[in-house]
């Protein structure tokens, strides 16, 4: 997500943003067993109670090798340690009674974990991929990049992110965040925010941010903020008002910590982020927005690429 000139908003005769109702049918959730995921799954069970959604865990196993033992050929092994997952993943749901209750299909099997969750989500028709992420940044970010993130970069539906400092949230529709740039990010996330606003009748801000390098030399500020609240009130729904309380912001600075920052005043309980098509390391660049949202932010964030279809 980028801060882009008005120059390139769509015209009024352009947008046609009707209410759309958002229902996550299918969610699947990745797990590596680790607290990140623990965080995730728990935040997926209870969107899926919400929405009565089908759950599906995926784990991608890794061929680790147990023993010397000459009777342990190449085989063995691989089987052993996609028997050793499954019992994880059968234990996890025999420890949690909500979880158990879901009755969630699992899928473990061996392979690059990027790989086993955009083809488990194809294959299951998922509309909600939810995934956790370890907060990865700088030397580190650059070396690995961030799974959640490349998830998102690639996954044909949505993707919400849980992060390191994401609280456990029993309403996470209650209060929600679109921080937009205007031009590049399209309306698809417009419609996910628009829409679960009006089914669980939760606030709903709407945020631009200008960076401060990037005023419009000769601009007035009332004016600027004036225009874009035009264009931002644009992407509500006329009816809005009947289901949601909104409000419109512009803000000055760097996007991705005023992002960051405006969610915590809002109380945010999910901040909804469109995502344009980028090249295919824009997952590992530490300063990136998405990056610096996922590393800070205290609530759960919705990806969502491309445009309005």
């Amino acid at each position: 997500m980028s801060t882009a000139t008005l120059e390139l908003a769509p015209t009024e005769e352009e947008i046609h943003l009707a209410t759309t109702e958002i229902v996550f049918k299918r969610i699947l959730v990745a797990t590596d067993f680790s607290k990140p995921a623990a965080r995730a799954l728990k935040t997926a069970v209870t969107i899926a109670q919400i929405f009565g959604s089908e759950l599906t865990l995926v784990h991608a196993a890794l061929p680790y090798y147990y023993g010397t033992s000459p009777e342990m050929t190449a085989g063995n092994v691989l089987a052993f340690n996609l028997e050793v997952a499954q019992q994880k993943m059968d234990k996890l749901i025999a420890s949690d009674p909500e979880l158990r209750a879901l009755d969630p299909e699992t899928i473990v099997e061996y392979g690059d974990v990027l790989d086993v969750i955009i083809e488990a989500a194809h294959d299951e028709q998922s509309d909600l991929i939810i995934v956790g992420s370890h907060g990865a940044s700088g030397v580190e970010r650059l070396a690995l990049g961030s799974v959640a993130e490349c998830v998102l970069r690639r996954a044909s539906c949505p993707v919400l992110i849980i992060g390191p400092h994401c609280q456990a949230e029993p309403f996470p529709f209650r209060s929600i965040l679109f921080a937009t740039d205007l031009a590049t990010t399209g309306l698809r996330a417009a419609q996910y925010a628009t829409g679960l606003a009006e089914r669980f009748h939760g606030r709903i801000t709407l945020l631009h941010v200008v960076e401060n390098r990037k005023r419009t030399p000769g601009l007035d500020p009332e004016l600027l903020e004036q225009r874009v609240k035009l264009e931002l009130a644009r992407l509500l729904p006329g009816d809005v008002d009947h289901y949601s309380k909104t409000k419109l912001r512009v803000e000055y600075g760097i996007p991705s910590e005023t992002i960051a920052d405006v969610a915590r005043q809002e109380a945010a309980s999910m901040v909804v982020v469109g995502l344009q098509e980028r090249g295919a390391l824009a997952d590992h660049v530490p300063w990136s927005t998405l990056s610096h949202l996922t590393h800070h932010a205290h609530c759960i964030i919705l990806g969502v690429r491309g445009r309005l279809t």
